[in-house]
This record gives structure tokens, C-alpha cells and sequence, in this order.
């Protein structure tokens, strides 16, 4: 992987970790219509620039279904996020939320019978090993933190089919073509679930639109863009182990500006998960 692949994941990682700092300065707007506004503003600004500078159409009419699929799943994905980032803390909600590598990795040896380096399942290890140093062993579904970590469980799974589909896709997709229609999808799916629900979509102040602005263009547009513009240059695992950053970063600001405090435990996983992705990101060719 070439410097600028590698430059490219780095300035992700920090552009997705502000994600849940935002979103902690929406405490009365529901997580479906946070993620919904979320995906409208980079919607919108991916087809604005599709517009500007035209793109490629999609060569084979059969990508429709994945890019279907793939909308679902993001919609899912940042719905169980926000909802997480709601009922435990910001570090638990970014650790579990994170963990798509122990989903993708399986599908791929397993599924897709795909072989990786020793090294990247040693990286792999380091960063799981640090992720249960900060959650624990101990699990019970006796209050909203324990419900918030299943959330983040369940938003780990939903971007890692994400990240699968994606792999397929952009063998023949320009990262603006996939995007601007996996938003679109994902937008047009969280619109019908939230009117189903009785959501009041519009029922928003002017500082809930500049933040929710805000996460259309940080963590989307330059965050997970990035990401998927790197899927087509490495494998979905070591794509969706790049955000494993994301825990430790999200955690320092956290503290710094809703004073949450970071245990030493924390620190201590932080560490291992930070040289587990670089492991990770340092070797991440498939061995063939």
C-alpha cells in the first residue's frame, strides 16, 4: 500500500472519529433522524459535485441490487451508532461500533475463502485484545449502557456488509458514482422507516441543522468517502480496521469537552488497538 493510500486512511480516521462528539450535541433529536439528515447533506453534496464534474455511469445494471443492499445496511448502521452514543458512554459506543474487522475478517477466511498475512491476524488480535481491555468481559442487559453496547455491536455488523458489498462494487465504480447512490439509497431508506414511525423530521432549530450539517460533510463525506475510496486499493478488513482509531480519539475529546472520564484501562487499550491498526495497515496485502 503506497503513501498516498496510507495518507488517505489517516485523514479518515480522524474525520470519522468526530462523528459521535457531534452527535452528543443532539441529545433531543432521535438517532433515525440524526443518521437521516446525515445522509440528505452528503447526498447532496456528492450529487452537487457529480454534477459539476460528471461521472462514469454504472457499467453493469446488475450493481443496482448491491448498491441496495449497501444503503440498507449503512442506514442500519448509523441508526444503532447514534442510538449507542445515546445510552452508554462515547468510548464504548466507538470501541463496539468499531469492531467490524471480527465480522469482515470472517466472512472473508471463512465465505469467501480468502488468506491473509500472519501478521495482519497478529494486528488483528493486538486491536481485539485491546478493545476487550476497555468494554470488559463482564455483559448483562441490566441498563441503558449495556443495552447502548449491543447497538454497537449491531452497528459493527451492519458496516461491515457494507464494506463487503462495497469490495464488489468498486472493482468497476468511481468512488463518487458509489457514493452519491449508497447515500441516496440509505437516505431514501431511513425517510420511509422514519415517517412509519411518526418521526417529526423537521422539527429542528437552526443549531441542530449546522450540526447535523456538520456530520454530513466531516465524517461522511470526508470520512467514509475516503474509506471507500480506499476499498478499491485493499481488502474490506483492513478498510473497516482503519476506524479503530477512532475509540481512542473520540474518547480524548470526549474528555476534553463533555469531561468523560477515560480509566486507565482505557488508555492502556487505546494503545494496543493504535499499534494492532497500524500492524494491520502496514501489511495489508492478501496473501494469495
Amino acid at each position: 500500500m503506497n503513501i498516498k493510500i496510507n495518507l488517505v486512511l489517516i485523514i479518515a480516521l480522524f474525520a470519522v472519529s468526530t462523528s459521535s462528539i457531534i452527535a452528543r450535541f443532539l441529545p433531543d433529536v432521535s438517532s433515525i433522524v440524526i443518521s437521516l439528515w446525515r445522509l440528505v447533506f452528503a447526498s447532496v453534496a456528492v450529487w452537487s459535485y457529480s454534477f459539476i464534474k460528471p461521472q462514469n455511469k454504472i457499467k453493469k445494471q446488475k450493481n443496482i441490487i448491491p448498491f441496495i443492499l449497501s444503503g440498507f445496511f449503512l442506514g442500519l448502521h448509523f441508526v444503532c451508532f447514534y442510538q449507542a452514543v445515546k445510552l452508554t458512554s462515547i468510548a464504548n459506543a466507538t470501541l463496539l461500533g468499531i469492531t467490524a474487522p471480527m465480522f469482515t475478517l470472517l466472512i472473508e477466511r471463512f465465505v469467501l475463502k480468502r488468506k491473509f498475512k500472519q501478521i495482519v491476524i497478529i494486528g488483528f488480535i493486538v486491536t481485539l485484545v485491546g478493545t476487550i481491555m476497555i468494554t470488559g468481559l463482564n455483559f448483562s442487559l441490566t441498563n441503558n449502557s449495556e443495552i447502548g453496547k449491543l447497538f454497537g455491536l449491531a452497528a459493527a455488523l451492519c458496516i461491515a456488509i457494507v464494506y463487503l458489498l462495497a469490495n464488489k462494487i468498486r472493482t468497476d465504480t468511481s468512488t463518487v458514482s458509489y457514493t452519491r447512490l449508497l447515500y441516496l439509497f440509505a437516505a431514501l431508506f431511513l425517510f420511509v422507516i422514519a415517517s412509519t414511525n411518526g418521526e417529526n423530521i423537521f422539527a429542528l432549530n437552526k443549531s441542530d441543522y449546522l450540526r447535523l450539517l456538520a456530520l454530513g460533510l466531516i465524517p461522511t463525506i470526508l470520512g467514509h468517502s475516503l474509506l471507500y475510496y480506499g476499498i478499491k486499493f485493499t481488502s474490506p478488513t483492513i478498510i473497516a480496521s482503519v476506524p479503530l482509531g477512532e475509540p481512542v480519539i473520540a474518547s480524548i475529546l470526549a474528555w476534553m469537552i463533555f469531561l468523560e472520564k477515560v480509566p486507565i484501562i482505557t488508555l492502556a487499550g487505546g494503545i494496543l488497538i493504535l499499534f494492532g491498526v497500524y500492524i494491520i495497515i502496514a501489511n495489508s496485502h492478501r496473501a494469495h
